[in-house]
């Protein structure tokens, strides 16, 4: 055989053998380490009131701030924060309860509770004034963040964003009507698999080692996750019934107002979008028609994009 066929086919070999030798959860760190760095995002972490919230942050620019949905946690918004640097100072954080900020089973994690922590979050860091975007459960923080601060938002982004009471009941919530477990919150790595394939129309690639450890996670988090998903969602007789709803505490709200929402969306109803519209009319809708839950891993760029021209028209 040809020197120069075997060369790299040795080194295809090697890299396949460590692979299959190194454990899951480095792997699962050294793809997160590169995702971030290609992102041009770096790690940090901040202690406040004996609070610890771990975040990524990198750019230029204006700040935009970025809550993740349940279950999720910061680097959610790598792929998004790549197509987002050049323009703004990005800032990522693991709110509490997720991710690598603190973990207390003992605290409150209804919204009310996660607003003033992203606000001592952001006291911290003397950040006066910021665009904030929030994904699912983040955009329900982000939106009653803005709600009860609006002098501190320059720009609010709703991303599919849990929250609005007069909705169509989506596929999840009309399963746990019927006495189902909801969707989000997987058990095993079964469970986990078929919620992965739930939130997507086209699921984004995502190296099996991450998918295998963000298993682990969401089964070594179950009850503190069971807890939040109740504080957050309120369920009752199996549907949401959020106590600080967005198509309420917004309406009087007159800023900036962009919502992006998945028109194939099963996780939260796309109607939503509607109903927040009628609330904000001064709003812009970002609908795209075959997308999932979760357009900022879906289409991040197409996502980006429009965030960035939404912004340079005000």
């Amino acid at each position: 055989m040809n020197f120069r066929i075997l060369v790299p086919l040795a080194a295809i070999s090697i890299a396949i053998l460590v692979y299959l030798l190194t454990p899951t959860a480095a792997l699962y760190q050294f793809i997160l380490n590169t995702e971030r760095s290609l992102a041009g995002l770096e790690l940090k972490k901040i202690e406040i009131d004996q609070l610890e919230i771990e975040y990524l942050r990198g750019g230029k620019g204006p700040v935009l701030i970025l809550l993740h949905g349940f279950g999720a946690n910061k680097d959610n918004w790598n792929k998004l924060s790549g197509h987002l640097v050049e323009q703004f100072d990005v800032i990522a954080i693991d709110v509490p309860g997720f991710g690598n900020s603190t973990k207390d089973f003992e605290l409150d994690y209804d919204v009310l509770s996660q607003v003033d922590r992203v606000k001592r979050f952001t006291e911290a860091l003397n950040l006066d004034q910021f665009s904030l975007a929030g994904s699912s459960m983040g955009g329900y923080i982000a939106g009653n963040f803005a709600a009860r601060y609006p002098l501190l938002v320059d720009n609010l982004w709703l991303i599919s964003p849990f929250g609005v009471r007069t909705t169509q009941l989506s596929d999840m919530f009309a399963a746990t009507k019927n006495g189902e477990q909801p969707a989000v919150l997987p058990r095993n790595e079964t469970e986990f698999m078929n919620l992965f394939t739930f939130l997507f129309v086209e699921p984004p690639f995502i190296p099996s080692p991450i998918l295998r450890h963000l298993a682990s996670e969401a089964k070594a988090s179950a009850d503190l996750n069971s807890k939040i998903f109740q504080q957050i969602h309120r369920m009752k007789e199996g549907e949401p019934n959020p106590d600080m709803p967005l198509d309420s505490v917004l309406r009087e709200y007159e800023g900036q107002v962009l919502i992006t929402w998945g028109g194939k969306d099963r996780v939260l109803h796309v109607s939503g979008a509607k109903v927040l519209k009628k609330t904000l009319p001064h709003a812009e809708l970002d609908i795209n028609e075959n997308v999932g839950h979760l357009p900022i891993l879906e289409i991040p760029s197409k996502t980006a994009e429009t965030f960035i021209s939404f912004y340079k028209e005000f």
